[in-house]
């Protein structure tokens, strides 16, 4: 979405990705990154030209990345093919059916949603499963305090995309797990 376009969607976003600001850097080695400087900052575009710029800046980095629907067609198969850094695409768009044709051949790396909170909720989940599985690499390394600290902004996620999902039951399988 443009910036202009949905003010609500990105003050949605900057809030549900607050908790992920107080991790520290990586002290254990250079090999993992903190998913804080894999993501992080949030910018949007408004236009193709600005998004590919923006990918191409952000060459030592995943990225995930969030459009609509009639831009995602356009730039997701040039993104996919040249830079394989983006880790993934989230479409937000109004009818998932009409962008169905074109991103069928994409289903191993994007997911379509037509409401705001919807894309926002996975994607906060996605991101505390992230932080779940660099916090297990963190143990696996003995390093305790760094694994807590991941653990403890996974289960801050978590909470977080359950209460923005109070119409349907919440996910509690990793909160169990993180306690």
């Amino acid at each position: 979405p443009s910036p202009g376009e949905c003010p609500s969607f990105q003050d949605k976003f900057q809030q549900n990705l607050k908790p992920m600001n107080g991790l520290p850097p990586n002290s254990i080695n250079n090999l993992i990154l903190c998913f804080e400087q894999e993501v992080a900052p949030i910018k949007f575009v408004s236009d193709i030209d600005d998004a590919l710029v923006l990918v191409q800046n952000e060459i030592d980095k995943k990225i995930i990345f969030i459009s609509s629907g009639s831009l995602g067609k356009q730039i997701i198969p040039f993104i996919i093919k040249t830079h394989p850094h983006v880790y993934t695409f989230y479409i937000f768009c109004a009818q998932v059916s009409n962008n169905l044709n074109w991103a069928i051949d994409y289903t191993n790396c994007l997911q379509m949603f037509d409401h705001e909170t919807d894309l926002l909720i996975r994607l906060v989940r996605d991101i505390s499963k992230e932080f779940i599985h660099l916090g297990l690499s963190y143990l696996a390394v003995y390093d305790g305090e760094s694994a807590r600290k991941y653990f403890t902004t996974a289960q801050t996620l978590e909470t977080h995309a359950n209460n923005a999902n109070s119409p349907m039951p919440p996910f509690t399988d990793r909160l169990k797990m993180l306690q």
